[in-house]
């Protein structure tokens, strides 16, 4: 593991700011942002009539009128500590959000008396009465502290007097020692109600050398830099400094929309990861300058690349996985699932294990205990293995133009087999060769080789494919029987053998049942034995009581029946974020009805194609009656990218509403004159 470093008096660490992005460029010293500076002037402790009439924002439950933030660095009692200073005023709308009058300020906990404080704290809640404003100030009951666990406690104060149109505000100082936490936390312009300005400003001595990293689909308001010189230790010389100040206006409130990965990679925000250390005496320290040194450290790392050459112990396994095996995939292939058998996952994830040997014989570790484990066995088989460590869907997109370590929380084993990539997790049993769990889909991961490092596409196969195909009768009454197969494979059927395998097979025939209502499933067969696919085949017979409305001579049906999709999950008409299903999509309906005796088609849905830019994806909707006087119905959809852009966001919404519409459209059926007499 990765050491963190200690500083004391004097033995500061020299670095020097590296601000990786920003969404406009750097104004020249001093200047304002080209969008201008239209920052509020707040008062802390100051209300007036005024603040309770603004008419923007006030439908939502609350809305941030002021958030400011302000970082700075300052030696107190011979110890470097990073003082963070906020003052937020939020006004109250509805009884909904009464809960913001608890403020909850996790507090970090260190050793040797080296904490996190809360310097001081204030907090007023404001109240119009006829016209004049009354303070409540934060009683002093309002504080307690709770311990959440041996590394946090949760410091919560709770303003009084909080109704509907109240304003509340308060002001805190969080000491930080540098010897627990020399990085800056996460300032966020954006949350789950709208924030009328969000102000962050931080003063960093050319001591320290931080990757900053600024993200979010929000407009910046203000963008500007100082630099200057200022003395931090006593008794040494002037350095110099660069101050930030960041700020957003009328952030709208951050919406879960369908098909994200995390809030995080959404959120407008400013994020930091220390990036190297200089010590008096040119001792130094990198830990995420550039990729190369990323990559090296982790090499050089006894967790990481240390665990990789400490498979010595199953050299035996090994060598008869070579004798019974003559090619390489075969080779590799029985190593996978030697350490899937073996090995059981506790659910956690990481990119560190202390001891590979000492997790084989518990037979249970974490994902890098697992998977460095099956690279060290297929090196022991003298294969070219190596990690390759990933941010899953859960943890966040990592982005490729910076080399933060902190960004990846997962890995996963790479081979050569005959010169293609083959991508390996072992901790789940479900999976196939060169299949990666759903929730590890997430854009790239990064090879760690000591001469071939590089990006690799984490997607490198598999799709989500789900397929009907059903043969049916329609009976005079309206009723509809038959025969009714289910595929699912590629991710969908990984997800269906994971549901079967946890809650058995008779929950999942009850859900099956119950995701169809007024279906009577006379038998169902469930077969997923098929070895090196995911693929599961749900075979049944069915019969489904008034699947037709009837009205005089004529029967009314959808061709689609349960099976279709029931709403469009792109209801707004714009959207900021991508798109991102993880997958290749495939839905496939078809369904041959074999219509009641004396009765003909009158009245079919329309034939329809869509194709979105690019063929990036497309839906298509076929039917017609053959020479049999059969019904045949084809529906189809497929999504041939991943991830669609906002930019594409439009199309995809269009495609869906076609989709959902023409599966819910109708066939008519009419009985004819001769039938009838």
């Amino acid at each position: 593991m990765i050491k963190r470093f200690t500083v004391r008096s004097k033995s500061l660490c020299l670095f020097t700011l590296a601000l990786l992005y920003a969404l406009t460029s750097y104004a020249q010293k001093g200047d304002r942002a080209k969008t201008g500076d239209s920052a509020p002037v707040v008062k802390f402790g100051q209300a007036a009539p005024a603040d309770f009439s603004s008419a923007s924002m006030d439908s939502a439950g609350a809305v941030v009128l002021y958030k400011y933030g302000e970082v700075r660095f300052d030696v107190i009692s011979d110890q470097l500590w990073l003082i963070t200073t906020h003052h937020v005023r939020t006004r109250i709308n509805k009884k909904s959000a009464y809960d913001l009058a608890t403020i909850e300020l996790p507090v970090r906990r260190g050793k040797a008396g080296q904490h996190e404080h809360i310097n001081y704290f204030e907090g007023y809640t404001y109240n119009l009465v006829n016209g004049q404003v009354e303070e409540t100030k934060l009683p002093r009951a309002g504080h307690f502290t709770d311990r959440a666990d041996d590394a946090y406690q949760i410091e919560k104060y709770t303003l009084s007097n909080v109704r509907e149109g109240s304003i509340i505000e308060y002001k805190y100082e969080l000491r930080t020692p540098f010897a627990i936490s020399h990085t800056p936390r996460t300032w966020y312009f954006q949350q789950s109600i709208p924030v009328k300005w969000s102000e962050y400003r931080i003063t960093i001595p050319n001591y320290f050398y931080y990757n900053i990293i600024q993200t979010g689909y929000l407009p910046i308001a203000v963008n500007e830099h100082n630099e200057g010189s200022m003395t931090l230790i006593p008794g040494e010389h002037q350095i110099g400094y660069v101050a930030y100040r960041f700020a957003v206006k009328d952030a709208p409130a951050f919406r879960d929309e369908a098909y994200i990965t995390t809030d995080e990679d959404y959120l407008s925000k400013i994020d930091f990861e220390m990036a190297r250390y200089i010590l008096p005496g040119n001792h130094q320290q990198t830990f995420s300058l550039n990729w190369t040194d990323l990559d090296n450290t982790l090499l050089g790392d006894a967790s990481f690349g240390g665990q990789l050459k400490r498979g010595g112990f199953m050299r035996e396994t090994a060598q008869t996985i070579i004798r019974d095996h003559a090619d390489t995939l075969a080779r590799v292939t029985a190593a996978y699932d030697f350490i899937r058998k073996r090995m059981k996952w506790n659910n956690k994830t990481s990119i560190w294990s202390n001891n590979v040997k000492t997790v084989y014989e518990a037979g249970k570790g974490d994902a890098a205990d697992i998977n460095l484990l099956l690279i060290a066995m297929l090196r022991e088989m003298n294969l070219d293995a190596n990690p390759v460590i990933l941010s899953t869907r859960s943890h966040g997109r990592i982005d490729e133009s910076f080399a933060l370590l902190k960004k990846f929380n997962y890995v996963v084993a790479h081979v050569w087999v005959g010169n293609k990539d083959l991508l390996l997790d072992a901790t789940d049993s479900h999976l196939i060769p060169g299949m990666l769990t759903r929730d590890c889909l997430n854009g790239q991961g990064r090879l760690i080789h000591p001469q071939k490092a590089r990006f690799i596409a984490l997607n490198l196969a598999e799709r989500s494919v789900e397929t009907v195909t059903a043969r049916l009768s329609i009976s005079e009454e309206g009723d509809v029987s038959g025969a009714v197969q289910m595929l699912t494979g590629g991710h969908a059927g990984w997800e269906t053998r994971r549901e079967i395998a946890t809650n058995g097979r008779t929950k999942y025939n009850d859900e099956l049942r119950k995701e169809r209502p007024g279906w009577q499933f006379d038998s169902v067969s469930v077969d997923n034995s098929r070895a090196g696919t995911t693929a599961v085949v749900t075979s049944c017979t069915v019969a489904i009581a008034n699947a037709c409305s009837q009205a005089g001579d004529r029967l009314y049906f959808r061709p689609m029946l349960t099976e279709g999709h029931h709403q469009n999950p792109f209801k707004g008409t714009e959207r900021l974020y991508p798109v991102d299903f993880g997958v290749l999509v495939d839905e496939t309906f078809t369904a041959t009805y074999t219509l009641p005796a004396g009765y003909k088609v009158e009245e079919l849905p329309k034939r329809a194609l869509v194709v979105m830019p690019n063929n990036g994806g497309r839906y298509a909707f076929d039917i017609s009656v053959n020479e049999r006087n059969e019904l045949q119905v084809l529906s189809r959809l497929a999504l041939r990218q991943p991830v669609y852009p906002a930019v594409e966001y439009e199309a995809l919404r269009e495609l869906f509403a076609l989709m959902v519409a023409k599966q819910a459209e109708q066939v008519v059926l009419k009985r004819t004159t001769t039938a009838a007499k």
